[in-house]
């Protein structure tokens, strides 16, 4: 309107002077509503504005002129303005409607201004330049933003690269220190030789772990043979919350066992909770974290088991058999809960072929198959049943594949510890 206003006054079309004068202070009240900070109402204001601005030149210049393309920058600018698609959208078919109406309709009314066909040709000109030039402006302007963008996103990514980076190493290096507390496989396999740990994380590091401990002269019992402990634990949470529940836990477990003697299941369960609610009582915070876990301890000489469960059970198998024999944890986890009752001690005598499982909730919860449900204890307790007479390696291996078609392309929802020993 600024550029428009002296060359009307140059073609002696004073008679629009008005008009523009008008128009100009229509649209000069976008500045003012953007000092008021109503950024949101001006946007709109100024799109609405630039219409009405527009409109009264397609009916009081003569046809031809050509002012009516300056409609089509118009329709360019809301997606500058906005950032609602929706709204976007909408301005641009309200601009196209009105283009058309205009092209329909402006044969209807008078001109008020009569010029020359010379002084078309020139506005005509004028126009598609003042077109050429607001397309050029918006999209222009519109590609700088976008290059701004892109380029504070390539930052904002290299960033994000360097810090995943960062976290990554100290994970890994997190998920070092947690396997040299975890017992090696190989004394695993020499004191427990048919035996697997299938042991599956659902991160880099875990809450889930196993524990193993050897007891040559068990402490106040009067057995002839090794004592091996041995559990599956469950830790709240997973990744590196679970994880460092699990270091407390770990230690409990070995501070129970080493620094006070004991070697009854049961007993080992309700020091290890007094251990960590200790540990997370020196906390501001009122930390529930704590484990399930299923601890045994397996006389090699006797073949007497013993077992203590903190929401985790044990299922044998016995040789031959077609029937799983559970034997149900107490319902109360190791940690901090409203249940703090002693934990029950479970004496099975085994026999040469009997084949126990001990796991956490991993296996069982995870959600696949064609529905995308739980797997559940009973197809578990199946899955067992049919691969018992396998060698203890391929009992693993078995897990693992099924595990992996059941899981299909679903996420791995919690970590996986299932332990098998045949005695």
């Amino acid at each position: 309107m600024v550029i428009y206003l002296p060359i009307e006054i140059i073609f002696n079309s004073v008679k629009l002077v008005p008009f523009i004068l008008i128009e100009l202070g229509i649209l000069l009240l976008t500045l003012f509503f953007n000092h008021k900070k109503w950024f949101n109402f001006s946007k709109i204001y100024f799109f609405i504005a630039c219409i009405i601005s527009i409109l009264p030149m397609m009916y009081i210049v003569p046809e031809g002129a050509g002012n009516e393309f300056l409609l089509l920058p118009l329709a360019l600018l809301p997606s500058l303005l906005f950032h609602n698609k929706w709204l976007d959208f909408f301005f641009f078919i309200l601009v196209v409607i009105v283009f058309y109406v205009v092209i329909s309709t402006r044969g209807l009314v008078d001109p008020i201004v009569n010029v020359t066909q010379d002084q078309i040709d020139f506005f005509r000109n004028i126009y598609v330049g003042v077109v050429f030039l607001l397309s050029f402006t918006i999209i222009f302007y519109f590609r700088t933003l976008v290059n701004e963008f892109e380029e504070i996103n390539n930052k904002k990514n290299e960033l994000l690269r360097i810090s995943n980076e960062e976290i990554k190493a100290s994970i890994s290096y997190a998920k070092r220190i947690q396997q040299a507390i975890l017992p090696s496989l190989d004394l695993i396999k020499k004191n427990l030789p048919q035996s697997f740990i299938y042991y599956k994380p659902k991160d880099i590091v875990a809450g889930d772990f196993y524990w193993l401990q050897l007891l040559p002269q068990p402490n106040g019992w009067d057995v002839d043979g090794d004592i091996i402990l041995f559990a599956s634990a469950d830790c709240t949470g997973h990744g590196v919350p679970g994880a460092m529940v699990s270091v407390v836990c770990h230690n409990a477990l070995n501070q129970s066992v080493k620094e006070f003697g004991i070697t009854q299941p049961n007993l080992i369960l309700e020091k290890a909770r007094d251990i960590v609610i200790d540990t997370f009582s020196e906390s501001v915070e009122n930390v529930q974290d704590g484990m399930d876990i299923a601890i045994c301890s397996l006389n090699t000489k006797t073949k007497e088991l013993q077992y203590a469960g903190a929401n985790n059970p044990l299922w044998i198998i016995r040789k031959n058999s077609d029937v799983i024999e559970e034997y149900k944890a107490n319902k109360y986890h190791i940690g901090k809960c409203d249940m703090m009752k002693p934990f029950t001690n479970h004496t099975i005598q085994l026999n040469d072929g009997d084949t126990i499982y001990i796991f956490s909730d991993g296996y069982p919860d995870q959600f696949g198959g064609p529905k995308g449900k739980k797997l559940k204890s009973k197809p578990f307790k199946n899955l067992l049943l049919s691969i018992y007479n396998q060698p203890l390696d391929e009992q693993k291996e078995l897990l693992d594949n099924h595990f992996e078609q059941w899981k299909g392309d679903l996420e791995q929802i919690d970590d996986v510890c299932v332990i098998g020993v045949k005695i």
